[in-house]
């Protein structure tokens, strides 16, 4: 599979992959992080994973429609267009903001 400048993504490591681990319980859910770095050696996926614990623990309401909405516009939607759709390359998509 390509990303969308083209560089092959058939590389990933698994054993490099950090982890959202979201499961259900009694009053709602409860989620976490399973990093396998040591926190000097945390990465963009460390701080997206964090960002997205921080985010859906406190709007949780907007994460659920979210959720909601995608499972309804995938169940939908016939064919996709390539397989690139899941693939976001943040360095290009902020352009600069990133530090």
């Amino acid at each position: 599979m390509k990303d969308f400048n083209g560089d092959d993504t058939d590389n990933i490591s698994i054993f490099n992959s950090v982890s959202v681990i979201i499961s259900p319980h009694e009053k709602g859910f409860i989620c976490g992080i399973v990093d396998p770095k040591a926190p000097k050696e945390r990465d963009i996926c460390s701080y997206i994973a964090k960002g997205l614990i921080r985010f859906v623990t406190t709007n949780a309401d907007i994460i659920y429609e979210e959720g909601m909405l995608g499972f309804h516009e995938e169940d939908t939607q016939l064919d996709r267009e390539d397989d690139t759709d899941n693939v976001i390359d943040l360095f290009s998509f902020k352009k600069g903001d990133l530090n």
